[in-house]
């Protein structure tokens, strides 16, 4: 009996001690794009079909058929609070990592810092051919052609310092050399407190 006791207390115990950070760790904002209607939060709000699910985007920043760029907006964040955004970066075609025709791909707040500045794709091509592509997730059809795409999950962290009267605006956009080589889309986007454990 005093052993079903002691177990029963140490349970409790365990369980006050988890329950308060898995809590702090729930999503403030979660956003997905397998329906057509994307919420208002975004802009633009076009979705494309990426594998078996759309994806917001494409984008483009060389391409007048394309949107530059994305911007979500978020109301309603708690005050004083460090943030951790991670999100599905969906990268199409013929990203160069290298050279005079490097790309580029750029989350940051809107008039204010760069959160992240990435410089290296996992858009590996044989030979630089478009049909022998490593690594890829599938083949998306863009216009004519079939390209490979990629997909890479990212977590970036924002300082508390960055909300302003519970309010941020967060810019993607990708600075691409391929006016119809190369696009990118995303999906799974989430806005959590950061863990502080980490």
């Amino acid at each position: 009996m005093k052993k079903l006791i002691f177990f029963a207390l140490f349970c409790s115990c365990v369980f006050l001690s988890v329950g308060p950070a898995s809590a702090d760790s729930q999503p403030i904002k979660t956003y997905s794009f397998s329906k057509n209607n994307v919420s208002k939060d975004w802009s633009p709000r076009k979705t494309f079909t990426v594998g078996e699910k759309r994806r917001l985007g494409l984008f483009n920043n060389r391409n007048k058929r394309f949107p530059s760029q994305a911007v979500l907006t978020l109301n309603g964040l708690p005050a004083g609070t460090d943030l951790e955004l991670k999100f599905d970066m969906i990268f199409v075609g013929s990203w160069d990592n290298e050279g005079k025709l490097a790309d580029k791909f750029i989350v940051s707040i809107v008039d204010g810092p760069d959160l992240l500045n990435m410089t290296h794709f996992p858009c590996t091509l044989i030979d630089n051919d478009d049909s022998r592509p490593v690594g890829n997730e599938g083949l998306v059809r863009v216009g004519p052609k079939k390209r490979a795409y990629w997909i890479e999950p990212l977590t970036v962290k924002i300082p508390a310092s960055e909300v302003t009267n519970g309010s941020l605006k967060i810019k993607f956009k990708g600075f691409l050399t391929g006016r119809k080589t190369e696009l990118w889309a995303l999906d799974n986007v989430q806005i959590s407190p950061a863990d502080i454990s980490k």
